[in-house]
């Protein structure tokens, strides 16, 4: 099976940014301080990274609710693992199109629905990520002049909230007035040959549904505090890791790193945000803080490692749980990517 363009951009991304981070690194320093690192707060570190799914989980709650869906906490648990899995080992983020499906084999929410709220979700973090970038770089412990890729960051912010705010609108239009595009699919889908058309206009309905907690602001704004809690939790962990590499950074800075990899993970990557990882680490701790090469990197290292492991192996678990084999796992989330978009 040949790759698709999207699987040979996202490698060729990975493997640039990997070369940038690595290119003057000192590999055998990183492996001694990767074996000296404090394995307590590396466990610590592993602990925050996967226990953030649980929060996802609790907010999914929330987004689930408008379509009358009833989950449990432990099906969203198991479809966000298996999600985050299927990322780690595939490319292309299949794992984000996986999720429904798992959700939909445990719930009783469809695909389609489940899909929506994902796409909320990816809103409400973008949201959050803008608010605590904001607050991060209003703290007085913030480098004044810092730079990202030579570029001032209140550029980057400014970019980043102005894409953030265009895309909240956007969903925001088709949560209040959705029969503007569900008018315009019924009218055009069902004139492609056979079924698809009437099949993607029925998905397409479906997946509007997901996004209708944007017509109750009280709960909206709940989620979006959900939101704040998860990505300052995040946070924790790459504080954790700091400690774990003695790098001398307050959580501000953590703050910041999380912010700053949200932003890199944005660009198309290989399995398991490979490279874009990495770069962001290097760009935000050692670009911005001005901590040496090798230990951030040697901390980057660690905290994907701890995150990494852990998720995968429930993600594998959950799979296996609800009939979803590793053998097959690429050929389904390729199936069910296909059956999520049109084409």
């Amino acid at each position: 099976m040949r790759p698709s363009p999207q699987t040979l951009v996202g490698l060729a991304v990975s493997g640039a940014l990997l070369w940038w981070a690595f290119r003057d690194a000192d590999l055998a320093s990183i492996a001694h301080q990767l074996r000296v690192a404090d394995p307590g707060l590396l466990v610590a570190t592993a602990f925050l990274s996967t226990s953030g799914g649980l929060i996802r989980a609790l907010r999914w709650r929330l987004l689930l609710e408008p379509v009358g869906a009833w989950t449990t906490l432990r099906s969203r648990w198991a479809a966000l693992n298996i999600g985050f899995m299927v990322t780690n080992l595939f490319p292309a983020r299949l794992g984000e199109i996986v999720r429904p499906l798992a959700l939909s084999r445990m719930a009783p929410v469809s695909m389609s629905e489940a899909l929506g709220t994902v796409v909320l979700e990816r809103i409400l973090d973008a949201v959050a990520i803008v608010i605590l970038t904001v607050v991060t770089l209003l703290s007085p412990v913030f480098p004044v002049d810092a730079t990202v890729l030579g570029r001032p960051i209140g550029d980057i912010v400014f970019v980043a909230s102005l894409v953030a705010c265009a895309a909240l609108l956007a969903v925001a239009l088709l949560a209040l007035r959705p029969e503007l595009l569900t008018r315009v699919g019924h009218a055009w889908l069902p004139r492609f040959p056979g079924e698809w058309g009437e099949a993607t206009a029925r998905r397409l309905e479906a997946v509007l549904s997901g996004l209708l907690l944007m017509r109750r602001p009280g709960a909206l704004f709940r989620a979006l505090l959900w939101s704040l809690l998860l990505w300052v939790w995040m946070a924790a962990g790459f504080w954790t890791a700091f400690r774990a590499f003695g790098i001398d950074l307050g959580f501000t800075a953590a703050m910041f790193t999380e912010c700053a990899l949200s932003l890199f993970e944005a660009l198309p990557a290989g399995p398991g945000f490979i490279g874009t990882m990495q770069a962001g680490v290097l760009a935000s701790v050692h670009g911005v803080f001005g901590v040496a090469t090798g230990p951030t990197l040697s901390m980057a290292v660690g905290y994907y490692v701890a995150g990494f492991i852990p998720v995968t192996l429930l993600g594998l678990y959950y799979a296996w749980s609800i009939g979803l084999r590793l053998r097959s796992m690429s050929r389904t989330a390729k199936t069910t990517r296909e059956a999520a978009s049109p084409r």
